[in-house]
């Protein structure tokens, strides 16, 4: 309880429920909490976040629903296990992602973005060329703002997605973001993090840019490998 504590802190915009299921949500893909954990109380979450009791249980009953919390009469609220069959594919991946199966999303992000990459150099048009540089804009003018970068960041790979005009690829590429969005931030504090990253994110749109379906895919296999890589330092150390 003590580590969840120091990270709680007040909400803007705390009138609306949604907003605590999103922090509450963050500290549990943070490990604030791990799974069978005891949650705070209402009474102690409500004064923390500085909000109404009601606004607290409504988001509460919202992830119980969800299968992220579970609700034990006289006892309090628990975080789910990660196994649990109502927990979503990508909540059960933040939850669990180490070391490990980090090589597994590695994976899996080769196999989706790059072959994604490869038909959005093929296919993509003045509009993917045009996302994909306003998001590189954004990258660089969003300096110590890490959630700022993150949005940008994001905002380049479900570009490419879309691109691939494929609604299947779009889906589980954003599905795939989801998870970059919990975990890869924590590389931010490797000090050279960022500007290798827009560095590699310039390789793949000039590619695409110029219509090199090779180039562009080769250049985004190697950006997630060492996004990884970089990722993978983070979790050795913790």
């Amino acid at each position: 309880m003590t580590d969840s504590a120091a990270l709680i802190r007040p909400i803007a915009r705390a009138t609306l429920p949604q907003e605590i299921v999103k922090a509450l949500t963050d500290l549990i893909m943070k490990g604030a909490w791990k799974p069978g954990d005891m949650i705070p109380s209402e009474k102690e979450l409500a004064l923390r976040f500085q909000v109404g009791r009601s606004t607290i249980r409504e988001a509460v009953k919202s992830l119980a629903v969800l299968g992220v919390l579970e609700a034990r009469a006289g006892e309090g609220s628990f975080v789910r296990e990660a196994t649990s069959e109502l927990l979503s594919g990508a909540f059960r991946w933040g939850l669990l992602l180490g070391e490990r199966n980090l090589d597994d999303l590695v994976d899996v992000r080769v196999l989706v973005e790059v072959e994604c990459t490869r038909r959005a150099a093929e296919d993509g048009g003045a509009e993917t060329r045009d996302q994909l540089r306003a998001s590189l804009m954004d990258m660089r003018a969003s300096g110590t703002d890490h959630e700022a970068f993150m949005e940008s960041d994001t905002r380049f790979h479900l570009a490419i997605a879309q691109a691939a005009r494929n609604p299947i690829f779009e889906n589980i590429g954003a599905t795939i973001q989801s998870m970059v969005r919990i975990w890869y931030p924590k590389t931010y504090y490797i000090p050279e993090t960022k500007g290798r990253t827009i560095e590699e994110h310039l390789a793949i749109a000039d590619a695409i840019e110029r219509h090199d379906a090779p180039a562009a895919a080769e250049a985004m296999r190697s950006h997630l490998i060492q996004a990884g890589s970089r990722l993978r330092q983070i979790l050795s150390s913790t």
